[in-house]
């Protein structure tokens, strides 16, 4: 099995989810040049679009609607599991 960069899918989560590069920037306190990059390199690593540029930001592609719901998923559920072990570690 073949996994993407996770920062790669960190980046394309957020400027999914705010439908804007400079919003998962702000987000994830890094320049929208460095989303973009990322979001670009994950496109390729997948080999399809995930976004429509469009004047006013973003819109998602049907691949990467169904992309954001497994990533979003999978990123909570690492942070659950982050929670809890750092959680009985200060027990």
């Amino acid at each position: 099995m073949r996994l993407p960069p996770l920062i790669a899918v960190r980046f394309f989560e957020a400027a999914a989810r705010h439908l804007s590069v400079r919003g998962a920037a702000s987000e994830l306190h890094v320049t929208p040049g460095a989303v973009s990059q990322q979001v670009r390199k994950l496109e390729e690593f997948l080999g399809c679009a995930l976004f429509e540029r469009q004047a006013r930001g973003l819109a998602l592609t049907a691949a990467g609607h169904d992309y954001q719901a497994a990533c979003s998923e999978a990123l909570a559920r690492i942070g659950q599991a982050t929670s809890r072990l750092t959680a009985a570690r200060e027990r």
